[in-house]
């Protein structure tokens, strides 16, 4: 019974084995799929009032989160204040609705 180990910093650990954060974020990146929170190509996901809702509101130091694609749904834009405490969805007519129906996970 030979049990291979890694030696990193002192400490081992079994090969193969990972750990509860590795596994975790690789939920997380199954879960979004090749995917990044926020596109390169924002023109694809935004409409143009959402485009100059999102210039706007990053003049006040918000910033774009993430944008949520559902499958066969309008794509959904999430935007954060400065210091991360608060978030807003972009609509479709541009207006930023500061109480949105969105389960977020963290």
């Amino acid at each position: 019974m030979r049990e291979l180990h890694n030696s990193v910093a002192g400490t081992s650990k079994p090969v193969g084995k990972s750990s509860l954060a590795e596994r975790l974020q690789h939920v997380v990146d199954d879960r979004r799929g090749i995917h990044k929170a926020v596109p390169i190509d924002l023109g694809r996901y935004l409409n143009e009032l959402q485009l100059l809702a999102l210039h706007s509101l990053e003049s006040f130091g918000w910033h774009l989160w993430f944008v949520r694609r559902p499958l066969f749904m309008q794509p959904i834009v999430v935007v954060s204040n400065p210091e991360s405490t608060q978030h807003a969805v972009l609509e479709e007519d541009g207006s930023v609705n500061l109480k949105p129906q969105l389960h977020i996970r963290h």
